[in-house]
């Protein structure tokens, strides 16, 4: 692999770490907390969270679209390319779950556009459950990354 093509690599890698990262902090560290989210606390403890993750976001994941793009290229021809794909398409989903459907939902509660904290609670619940979807995703995402890397390393024989 030349240099280009592992920094392309290595930035895919760096964007899907992220956003498993950003996932998994979500489900099995904020969940908990935000079930008992109210108008008064919602932005300090949903709002600025969402609009940093959105913010940061917003800048890497275009150019990870490019960066899978060059991945299913450079890997097309070999047993690899599927992993490549699975990259390209994962993150198309995230966004397409992530722009298409969620971001509508951060704005409603971000605005305070809900009638009363019952309503507020079941936002917050299918937000969860589409970011759950997201959670699953991200996760083959940067396994299928991971798998690619070693692959192409042969890391597994190094350590034989």
């Amino acid at each position: 692999m030349n240099w280009l093509l592992l920094i392309n690599a290595l930035y895919f890698l760096f964007g899907a770490t992220m956003y498993v990262g950003t996932m998994w902090v979500l489900k099995f560290f904020l969940y908990p907390t935000w079930r008992s989210l109210a108008r008064e606390n919602v932005d300090m403890h949903f709002g600025i969270p969402t609009r940093a993750a959105t913010k940061f976001f917003t800048i890497v994941v275009p150019i990870m679209f490019i960066s899978g793009g060059i991945l299913v290229w450079s890997e097309w021809g070999t047993i690899r390319v599927v992993p490549a794909i699975i990259c390209l398409l994962g993150i198309i989903v995230l966004t397409w779950v992530g722009q298409g459907i969620i971001i509508p939902i951060n704005v409603r509660i971000r605005g305070g556009d809900f009638a009363d904290d019952a309503e507020l609670r079941t936002l917050l619940k299918r937000w969860m459950m589409l970011n759950d979807i997201r959670f699953y995703v991200s996760t083959l995402t940067w396994a299928s990354m991971v798998w690619l890397l070693v692959d192409r390393g042969r890391l597994l024989e190094s350590f034989a």
